[in-house]
């Protein structure tokens, strides 16, 4: 009769555990980041176009990175530092403050002082902009 005890016990413990274990768990709901967290962090020179020409970060003479920095919700600061990779001369060296950001479509666009000065799609920061002889190029940098 001890034994038929125990064993019921066992049984009503096994049949606990496993309708326990067999439930859908309830999983929180991760808030969406704010537009500034999402576009925070490193992005590293990629590649840079100009003249029809795409050329990939190893084969130019081009290095550097992006930081972006979140500000506010809908802000950020950027520090970019690309140089010549033979000279260490300075390309792209800036840092700027209190660049907007807002979203489109899946784009990320960032706004400076009223202007669009780059957008970011998925993990790559695209810059447009016009160097010193006036030719216009994109720089492109990756997460």
């Amino acid at each position: 009769m001890k034994n038929l005890f125990n064993l019921k016990h066992i049984v009503a413990v096994l049949i606990l555990f496993v309708s326990v274990s067999s439930c859908k768990k309830d999983k929180d709901e991760v808030a969406p980041a704010d537009l500034a967290t999402s576009v925070s962090g490193k992005y590293i020179f990629s590649e840079l176009e100009f003249e029809g020409r795409t050329v990939p970060a190893d084969e130019s003479n081009l290095k550097g990175d992006i930081l972006i920095t979140k500000k506010t919700a809908t802000t950020i600061d950027a520090s970019l530092n690309i140089r010549s990779k033979s000279t260490n001369e300075e390309f792209m060296v800036y840092d700027v403050s209190d660049i907007e950001v807002s979203e489109t479509s899946g784009t990320i666009d960032l706004i400076y002082e009223g202007e669009k000065v780059a957008k970011i799609k998925g993990k790559k920061i695209i810059i447009s902009a016009t160097d010193d002889s006036g030719t216009d190029f994109t720089l492109t940098a990756t997460r």
